[in-house]
């Protein structure tokens, strides 16, 4: 793998994203307007419906942004791609740039949260830890899914919410149980294992995403 081809594709998703000025756009309406009807539809959100809510409006934002990823790709990008990068150098870039981009939208997701509502977190440390790792694995995930919708004929975007929601079970339960100790709701010593615990789940989708891609972009 060359870091300077990896550079190159996060380079190429960034400014293909701001040409497609209305899209992007369109994806920070689409989450400030999943906030507001939060607010509207709760007036009050506190404790364990805070922190539910948070990353229900995250994870349904990350779908809309990075069911894109590998659907934008037409067979004539994907040759072109296939004669100057490695397969593994491909997914990374792509992985790097969604990862990035879902870290901006959590942000913006966030901070309307505190805005509207009473965020109450006590251990800082412990819940952007926690969240860190957690927008890792979902990015993870929903690209994966993403680069098996754009090889598949029909809706690509209702076959990416199908096949995310499960797989993102596991990842979205620890957030939810480290945030929740982060805001002091529940009293946990065993927090730090579930840090690590979700460190171990992604590594070992990254390490699943990095072997099945190759049959993907041999296909």
């Amino acid at each position: 793998m060359r870091p300077l081809k990896i550079a190159a594709i996060v380079r190429k998703e960034g400014m293909l994203e701001f040409r497609r000025k209305n899209a992007f756009y369109g994806i920070l309406l689409f989450c400030l307007v999943l906030v507001f009807l939060n607010y509207k539809a709760f007036n009050v959100l506190r404790g364990l419906e805070w922190d539910v809510m948070l990353w229900m409006t995250v994870l349904f934002c990350g779908i809309n942004a990075i069911a894109k990823s590998f659907i934008q790709d037409g067979a004539e990008s994907r040759l072109y791609y296939y004669t100057l990068f490695d397969p593994k150098e491909v997914v990374i870039g792509k992985l790097i740039y969604n990862f990035i981009f879902l870290s901006g939208l959590f942000i913006l997701v966030y901070w309307g949260f505190r805005f509207f509502f009473d965020a109450g977190i006590r251990r800082d440390g412990l819940f952007f830890a926690g969240a860190g790792l957690g927008l890792l694995g979902l990015s993870i995930i929903f690209t994966f899914i993403a680069a098996v919708s754009g090889r598949a004929e029909g809706n690509q975007g209702v076959m990416m919410s199908v096949m995310s929601l499960p797989l993102t079970l596991p990842v979205l339960l620890l957030l939810i149980k480290i945030t929740a100790v982060a805001m002091a709701l529940i009293t946990d010593t065993s927090v730090d294992g579930d840090v690590w615990m979700l460190l171990g789940i992604d590594l070992l989708l990254a390490g699943l995403l990095l072997l099945l891609f190759d049959f993907l972009w041999k296909d």
